[in-house]
């Protein structure tokens, strides 16, 4: 251990007593931060993974600049047979060798530490996330670095070695990619797409560090560095003595081995979920709900063996899914996994069920070769059923799949009534909530409230959903409100306090019908519109040039969660468009929960709001506004008023279709929203599993500026002053004459 820690030694030092190693390191920091920044910085989010994204491309040309003399100089110079002349094995430099390249590749990871740690001065990062990704990045390092040693024990030509190292380490990296698959029969495309480093590299970056992705890097390692190993011995076998046929059959099997371990790897078990919240995991909620099954519920999963290997990925993330669900589910939920491809019994059934094949469109060089596949799944419980057709993404699955069971399981379902205000303002485009109530139709019986016509909410109306507010109420009709508030009833309320935009470039202030219905709580929708200078959304504009310009847009906020309840404990914010600011100044202490809030960099428009993007938003009197809030009357004792519970938003364009699309957070917090005031909180825990990054918000744009150029230009001019200092120091001992010491030196 001794010679392999002293090689290791050597190594990193030559690697930084020479220019070329910190010419290396510097032009990776650069390329990699300047592309990172450049990215961050466009969609506003904490996350890695522009760096992760771009790691193994940077990779492809860094590793094996750096790997390339490790031993193709050694031979060269004839130096191998001095260094092997000494106590030393081959087996002991190769470790030796490897491990101090290795060193040197993962000295440069650490050197992008500053990355989130200064992303972390604008956002809440996940500690658990970060720590996933970098041992993922370590990983692939370790794996792409022991193809740099091998090529460099193939010749004595650095160059050539940097060449074969690249070209292997590409075929690595284009086996994961759809184009590179094409045309193969699908058996061999399902072998081939799983040796990639990519799909591997990227689940790692989830946050998730999978044994099987770990598996799969390390057993690379292991393959390369065997054939490092024989490439080694060969230097001083003879090419046609038994010893080196017994070393070639020796190699060929343990590359085998290797091999097949890592085809066969996707069947061990066993993950750390680093995610907040082990979003990755079955929650105790979904495990309690399968554990009060009183009857049978058979889960039928259609799924080809043959998928492009993007989708395979997703089909090994399911097929963990479907075991948590039989293992939770004690007997009482049945999975039953078929191929409709390879099963005419099957196939029948998926078409009955409702569960179609959806084709692939794998675009490859010069041809577009279309596939047919199945990744579907069918509930069934007594004659209930329920189906997914196409499971493109994993995130919201579990809540899918537990909100379905237990749908389908509820004996007595919490009644729902819904109000929707009609579209005043002349142009205003027709608003639509069909996503939000179609979830809701899962749990709750829905219906629609027509004010006001109806003389609804009726006795067993259970939370009553106001979008918008209309114009005039008679007498009668808000005095029912009220009864239904005073006898426990609850609301879920959205409104604005300027009128929504139309085609108007500006929009007044306007009188929200419901802060009559909310006074005894001490909430109040102020007319007032929100603008966020920090948090916000970015829009397209057009320009006279013709080329298209990304600007932020602050009337889009990116309203900051407070976490301070269930409804929001696992949500970073949600997006809202023109919203207006709430009041509690008057509310009973203890009974208001702020839920959503701007940044600081917030102010109001309060006589008029010009809708335009490009105007010029005061710097002055910003703070931090109140957006969201929810009352809870059963808080404290003394409160007098409704006993019923209260979410107020000030924006009813929060679970708009169009809005939806793009951000799921807000359709997870109105169904939260719901949930806690129907008193049914099962299903929080699991919706609000939140997979998506922080937003990154700074405070003012000095500190973002310092983050990208501390990064992108302080971190190397850093590494370059110090690159000054040793390579100064090294030489001044280079030229120092040898001087014998005398006897009185050597003895003191």
């Amino acid at each position: 251990m001794n010679a392999i820690l002293t090689v290791a030694r050597r190594e990193l030092k030559a690697l930084f007593d020479q220019p070329t190693g910190y010419i290396l390191l510097i032009v990776f920091l650069a390329i990699n931060d300047f592309l990172f920044f450049r990215q961050a910085y466009l969609f506003r989010v904490a996350s890695l993974r522009p760096m992760l994204d771009l790691l193994p491309w940077l990779f492809l040309f860094f590793v094996p600049a750096v790997t390339m003399r490790s031993f193709a100089e050694d031979i060269r110079t004839g130096t191998i047979e001095v260094v092997l002349a000494q106590p030393l094995t081959e087996l002991q430099l190769l470790i030796g060798k490897y491990l101090g390249q290795l060193l040197f590749v993962w000295f440069a990871l650490a050197l992008t530490l500053p990355i989130p740690l200064g992303l972390s001065l604008g956002a809440d990062l996940h500690a658990g996330v970060i720590i996933a990704q970098y041992v993922g990045a370590g990983l692939l390092a370790a794996a792409f670095t022991a193809v740099g040693v091998w090529t460099s024990n193939l010749t004595r030509n650095q160059i050539t070695a940097f060449v074969i190292g690249v070209a292997v380490m590409f075929m690595l990296i284009l086996i994961s990619l759809d184009p590179a698959l094409v045309g193969l029969p699908p058996a061999l495309n399902a072998m081939v797409g799983r040796l990639g480093v990519i799909s591997h590299f990227r689940d790692i970056g989830r946050g998730v560090i999978d044994l099987r992705d770990a598996v799969y890097f390390v057993t690379l390692s292991g393959i390369f560095l065997s054939l490092a190993y024989f490439a080694l011995m060969g230097l001083r076998l003879s090419h046609k003595g038994e010893p080196r046929r017994r070393l070639r059959m020796a190699t060929v099997l343990v590359v085998a081995g290797l091999v097949i371990v890592n085809l066969f790897g996707r069947h061990i078990r066993g993950r750390l979920d680093l995610t907040p919240g082990r979003a990755y995991t079955l929650s105790s909620a979904t495990r309690d709900l399968l554990r009060d099954l009183d009857d049978i519920v058979t889960m039928k999963f259609f799924a080809s063996d043959e998928l492009p290997p993007a989708v395979a990925m997703i089909r090994r993330d399911l097929d963990d899914l479907m075991r948590d669900y039989r293992n939770a589910g004690n007997g009482m939920l049945r999975v039953i996994v078929r191929d409709p491809a390879d099963d005419s019994t099957a196939l029948d059934d998926a078409r009955s069920l409702g569960v179609p094949p959806v084709q692939f469109n794998v675009v490859g060089e010069s041809e577009l070769i279309v596939r047919e596949g199945y990744l579907g799944i069918a509930i069934q419980y007594a004659d209930q059923t329920e189906i997914i057709p196409f499971i493109q993404r994993t995130d919201n699955l579990e809540y899918r799949l537990s909100s379905f069971i237990r749908g389908m399981t509820l004996k007595d379902r919490p009644k729902v009534a819904v109000y929707t205000a009609p579209t005043a303002q002349p142009g205003a485009a027709e608003r639509t909530f069909n996503a939000f109530l179609n979830n809701l139709q899962q749990t709750y019986d829905v219906v629609t409230l027509n004010l006001p016509a109806d003389s609804q909410p009726a006795d067993d109306v259970d939370v009553l959903v106001l979008i918008g507010a209309p114009d005039a109420l008679p007498a009668d009709q808000m005095d029912r409100l009220r009864g239904f508030l005073d006898r426990g009833g609850s609301a879920f309320v959205m409104a604005d306090g300027m009128a929504r935009p139309g085609q108007q470039e500006f929009v007044l202030p306007q009188d929200v019908l419901w802060n009559d219905l909310l006074e005894p709580y001490g909430v109040v929708v102020e007319s007032k519109m929100v603008f966020d200078i920090f948090s916000n959304e970015q829009i397209r504009l057009d320009t006279q040039f013709g080329i298209p310009m990304i600007a932020p847009y602050p009337l889009w906020i990116r309203a900051l969660s407070t976490r301070s309840a269930a409804i929001n404990a696992d949500l970073d914010g949600v997006f809202m468009a023109w919203a207006s600011s709430l009041d509690t100044s008057s509310a009973t202490p203890g009974t208001v929960t702020p839920l959503f809030m701007t940044s600081e960099g917030a102010g109001v428009d309060s006589l008029m709001s010009m809708l335009a993007p490009r105007r010029r938003f005061p710097r002055t009197g910003l703070g931090v506004r109140l957006l969201a809030v929810m009352v809870n009357p059963a808080a404290v004792d003394e409160f007098d008023g409704p006993s019923g519970r209260v979410v107020v938003v000030g924006n009813s364009d929060l679970l708009q279709d169009r809005f939806l699309q793009t951000n799921a957070t807000n359709l997870a917090f109105g169904l939260n929203a719901v949930d806690w005031l129907a008193q049914d909180d099962a299903l929080i825990s699991i919706r609000a599993k939140n997979r998506t990054p922080p937003p990154l918000i700074f405070t003012s744009e000095a500190m973002r500026d310092v983050v990208k150029h501390g990064n992108v230009i302080g971190v190397p001019v850093i590494l370059v002053l110090l690159a000054i200092l040793r390579l100064v120091k090294r030489n001044k001992l280079t030229r120092r004459r040898y001087r014998r010491s005398s006897v009185s030196e050597v003895s003191a």
